[in-house]
């Protein structure tokens, strides 16, 4: 007597054939190889944490308040920000976009952030385009580097890294210009 196959085996098998992509299929945006740009790029962000026109507030916080922090941030606070950037570190200086995003304070004595922020160009050649920068954030270390790890317009496929320098910080209100410089690869 020959094994046959349950009625929904077949089925499930049919399906599973019809559904494999040929291979004479293309993909919808065509993406060119080996064409990568490297550009290279300076701003400032200015993240204002005081009132009034605080560009960062803080949205979480440790119910308990209790931990000590030696940097004034405090374990499990989440900020949400729409931070400005210039072309340099004065505040009336040009402005090219704006950082948009959340950073958290992700170390319990408050010395690691981690920061996810949409950077945002309104002015100049990258009008339009954004890059997104994901990780960790050591803020109580001279250099900083974070990853690059996306981006749109100009800036699609984007990936590289960028170098974080705490410009100006100000230990009675929080207040803090960051110098970004970044080297994104791009198609």
């Amino acid at each position: 007597m020959a094994n046959r196959l349950p009625p929904f085996a077949s089925f499930f098998l049919l399906s599973l054939l019809l559904a494999t992509p040929s291979s004479n299929s293309s993909p919808t945006f065509p993406i060119p190889i080996n064409n990568d740009q490297l550009s290279h790029l300076q701003f400032y962000i200015h993240d204002k944490i005081s009132s009034p026109n605080a560009t960062a507030i803080k949205v979480a916080a440790d119910p308990s308040g209790s931990r000590a922090s030696t940097t004034g941030l405090h374990f499990g606070s989440v900020y949400v920000i729409d931070d400005p950037l210039t072309e340099g570190p004065d505040k009336n200086s040009k402005p090219l976009g704006r950082a948009r995003g959340f950073y958290s304070v992700s170390s319990t004595d408050g010395s690691d952030l981690y920061f996810t922020v949409q950077i945002i160009f309104t002015d100049g050649v990258y009008t339009g385009s954004s890059v997104a920068v994901m990780g960790r954030d050591p803020i109580t270390e001279k250099v900083r580097e974070l990853p690059v790890v996306g981006g749109t317009g100009v800036f699609r496929l984007a990936r590289g890294f960028a170098v974080m320098k705490t410009h100006a910080f100000d230990t009675a209100t929080g207040d803090a210009i960051l110098f970004v410089e970044a080297y994104i690869l791009h198609h």
